[in-house]
């Protein structure tokens, strides 16, 4: 492995680890705003979309990177979708 990509997997790493972080940081405002009885919808789509596009990233680097090409990544989501029962195009979260 050259120089160039250990330092570009260290960076994509870092990324998502970076990535989980927030998402466990946004789980627990969540559940800090269910506490207090409301949920602040501004701050809900603003934190839905900052997860979107952080998945969104996540794919096309994927596929970019040639890890895998969309069709997997397509068939990857759907098998996962499934993993509850049900194809409801969601994943519960903290599975």
């Amino acid at each position: 492995m050259s120089l160039l990509n250990w330092i570009f997997d260290a960076w994509q790493h870092t990324r998502i680890t970076d990535a989980r972080q927030e998402t466990e940081r946004l789980r627990h405002e969540m559940n800090a705003l269910k506490g207090r009885g409301g949920l602040d919808e501004e701050r809900l789509l603003r934190a839905l979309g900052e997860l979107a596009l952080a998945c969104k990233t996540v794919q096309r680097l994927c596929v970019e990177k040639g890890l895998c090409t969309e069709a997997e990544f397509q068939q990857r989501a759907r098998e996962i979708d499934l993993e509850d029962g049900r194809a409801d195009g969601m994943a519960p979260p903290g599975r």
